[in-house]
């Protein structure tokens, strides 16, 4: 879906740039403020929905002997929890919420003709993005909440670019392409519970450990009231394609698509007896900052 939407993107920004050429009449400076979306916050999307998190423990039987069936998990996916309604008619209930979701609030200042080269920019900007959406599972047994997982994501970069503009004669509308470097400052956490421990006590044989669903739910203990928190910084790479068009005298509006890549290992405490005991006392995990955010704004001429 999301290739989609670039294709969709890049065609609008090559619609608005037909019948353009090199030309321009001078150089301009620009303040900017821009909100856009960026989608699959952290690259987790495929943990939330379909992949999960195994543990480091063996799943155990009634009488808590390694089945060797596999591991505890740490981590439940959506589309395991969805199945599960389904198989156990109900009995296992579950909200699924997706990926995360991300606002991104923009602010900037550019700057028309370098290198002697009026078709030239320079460009930096300050980004922050924050969840707001997503990211949220939750899951019953028999009414009872047994399951919740919670993640968010907050983020700062400072993205630099040099790059090009192609602009009509009166100046008015045109394309522009650039490239550069940020530093990035941010991460994610996950919180929440996973009540093994209940499921085996209040339905044994039929949930948790030794029963026929959810054998794999982490028990002696399990995850109670987790809250642990990645956060990374370090320099990455970047780069842009957008489009602007003059709405007033001094005015521009513009739409763009802003591809942040940044990465780095990051490390964690975690905060219950349960949580160390399924994955480390201080696991370690790629945090993956940026993403591609779409995104609309106006520039002010100065």
């Amino acid at each position: 879906m999301f290739k989609k939407i670039s294709r969709i993107f890049l065609g609008l920004s090559l619609v608005v740039a037909t019948g353009l050429s090199a030309q321009s009449t001078g150089p301009r400076s620009y303040l900017m403020f821009g909100v856009g979306t960026q989608f699959d916050l952290g690259g987790l999307g495929g943990t939330i929905t379909k992949d999960g998190l195994n543990g480091t423990r063996p799943q155990l039987n009634a009488a808590g002997e390694p089945t060797g069936a596999g591991v505890q998990k740490a981590i439940y996916a959506e589309n395991t929890l969805i199945a599960l309604n389904n198989t156990s008619q109900g009995l296992i209930g579950v909200k699924a919420n997706g990926a995360m979701v991300g606002l991104n609030l923009n602010v900037g200042y550019e700057k028309e003709g370098i290198f002697g080269n009026e078709n030239l920019f320079w460009r930096i900007n300050g980004n922050y993005t924050r969840k707001v959406s997503g990211g949220y599972t939750e899951s019953t047994v028999a009414g009872y909440k047994w399951l919740e997982q919670e993640w968010d994501y907050r983020a700062v970069t400072i993205p630099t670019y040099i790059g090009i503009k192609l602009m009509n004669e009166k100046r008015s509308t045109g394309l522009y392409l650039g490239a550069g470097v940020h530093y990035f400052k941010g991460g994610w956490s996950i919180a929440g519970t996973i009540d093994g421990d209940a499921l085996r006590a209040g339905l044994p044989g039929v949930v948790g450990q030794g029963g026929a669903f959810l054998s794999d739910a982490p028990t002696n203990p399990g995850i109670y009231k987790e809250n642990t928190k990645f956060n990374v910084s370090g320099f990455g790479l970047n780069w842009i394609v957008g489009a602007q068009t003059q709405v007033t005298d001094t005015g521009h509006l513009f739409f763009e698509l802003e591809t942040i890549l940044s990465a780095k290992m990051g490390e964690a405490g975690v905060k219950s007896a349960g949580g160390a005991s399924a994955l480390s006392p201080y696991p370690a995990y790629p945090i993956v900052i940026g993403g591609q955010t779409y995104r609309v704004g106006y520039k002010i001429e100065l």
